[in-house]
């Protein structure tokens, strides 16, 4: 009992002191190579809206996770490289794909709350809502 108890203090203190693994999967992502493949930013957006997981891939997956609490913080938990990615992205969908655009955000940001909060500082990213 005291054994299992010392492995899961140790194992919750490594996953205090960690950053958040969800989040930095996206460090590896080529922002770019995805904005140039339109096939590849259908189906992320697809992804993004849809109810279930079933049109993911497993990259898509762990980001449709990471957008609700994205959004709220403003990505307040990304590194620069993360935020600049995430707002490349989000700027394109806004130019190239405005109904997609309100769709997530009508379904992440229901309520309007980050567009009030961080709506601003969006456009001054590109990022038109």
């Amino acid at each position: 009992m005291a054994r299992s108890l010392v492995v899961l203090l140790c194992a919750l203190a490594a996953l205090a002191a960690s950053e958040n693994p969800l989040l930095s999967q996206l460090e590896n992502i080529d922002v770019d190579a995805v904005l140039a493949d339109p096939e590849r930013v259908d189906a992320a957006v697809k992804c993004f809206l849809s109810d279930t997981d079933d049109s993911c891939n497993t990259r898509a997956k762990v980001i449709k996770g990471l957008i609700a609490e994205t959004l709220k913080t403003n990505c307040a938990e990304c590194s620069d490289n993360q935020k600049a990615g995430v707002a490349k992205f989000m700027a394109h969908i806004a130019k190239n794909k405005p109904e997609e655009m309100k769709q997530l955000l009508a379904k992440y940001d229901p309520k309007g709350e980050a567009l009030a909060k961080y709506g601003d500082s969006w456009r001054e990213k590109g990022i038109i809502v």
